[in-house]
């Protein structure tokens, strides 16, 4: 019996409790989260991140797996990307090469810093890193 100071566990295994319905953010055509303020990494993604798994149905699916996330790069090219069968845009459809990949995290940070989001040294913090990427490099 368990109260708000703890308890002992007396019925094992545990009783289940009754389902309840998961919600989770809706998405864009990539699969990145519609919700919240859009940041650089969302503006000007690499891939798609999420902010749960779905465990698979050989192991208990489709129930939540811890709520760490997970990461789903672009492919670089279209062909690589048709290769995979992913239906989301490459990196050189998305970017075209380095300049452009810098061009759109410039584009992006300015924004970012006129829509007082992210300070301007944070701005140019994002700009060199990209800059010193090897996106599309």
């Amino acid at each position: 019996m368990f109260n708000s100071l703890g308890g002992i566990l007396t019925i094992q295994p545990p009783l289940t409790g009754p389902n309840y319905v998961i919600l989770l953010p809706k998405t864009d055509k990539d699969g990145i989260q519609l919700a919240g303020i859009d940041q650089i990494e969302s503006r000007v993604p690499l891939g798609t991140s999420t902010g749960w798994n779905i465990r698979t149905p050989a192991h208990r699916g489709p129930n939540l797996c811890s709520l760490t996330g997970s990461y789903f790069p672009f492919a670089i090219t279209k062909a690589e990307r048709l290769a995979d069968g992913d239906p989301r845009p490459s990196l050189q459809e998305l970017y075209g090469n380095h300049a452009g990949f810098v061009n759109a995290v410039t584009t992006a940070a300015s924004q970012l810093v006129n829509e007082r989001f992210l300070l301007d040294v944070d701005a140019k913090a994002d700009i060199s890193a990209a800059e010193a990427s090897n996106v599309l490099q």
